[in-house]
């Protein structure tokens, strides 16, 4: 027996004409009138523009966790482990936030283009960074987010690890006995 889409029920939909069934909403998705052509996702989830509509609805994951560092003078070494919640995605980078903070508490103002990221600043696959050319005995606030590919839909806060540092000095640093 074939179906129109005006007899899909709640929770079914049928996103083409040529479907013979109706399909169930994905995970975290549902339809609330009869015949609908597409699910809609639940609060707080959301579908990437390049998702099918059988795709469940997924949400950005959550912060890296276990972020360390490692200071020489005036080049940083950030290492994190993978957030606990990937959003319900395997699509997960991250990108690094830099900010150099005055020593007054609160006065932060984004890096700039002078500073250097290894391998890159984002869509970062593995979980390290290298970040070069800082300025000697500063203040730095790094935000490691997580982001896969749905955060960027999400009206929500943004979930990172933040470490503050502050540089050593620049260039050969001498030991002088006295």
């Amino acid at each position: 027996m074939s179906q129109t889409a005006s007899s899909c029920g709640r929770g079914f939909y049928k996103s083409s004409s040529q479907d013979l069934q109706c399909s169930r909403c994905p995970t975290h998705s549902f339809s609330d009138k009869e015949g609908s052509s597409r699910c809609d996702c639940e609060d707080g989830y959301y579908r990437a523009p390049s998702d099918p509509p059988y795709v469940a609805c997924t949400r950005p994951p959550s912060a890296p966790q276990n972020l360390i560092f490692n200071i020489n003078q005036t080049t940083v070494s950030l290492e994190w482990s993978p957030p606990a919640d990937n959003g319900g995605r395997n699509d997960v980078t991250y990108r690094i936030l830099c900010k150099r903070c005055s020593w007054e508490q609160g006065e932060c103002v984004p890096c700039g283009s002078n500073i250097g990221y290894m391998p890159q600043q984002t869509g970062l696959e593995d979980n390290y960074v290298t970040v070069m050319d800082l300025l000697a005995h500063a203040n730095y606030t790094f935000e490691v987010e997580a982001v896969n590919g749905v955060s960027d839909l999400s009206r929500s806060q943004r979930l990172f690890a933040a470490v503050t540092i502050t540089t050593g000095q620049a260039g050969m640093s001498c030991a002088y006995l006295h």
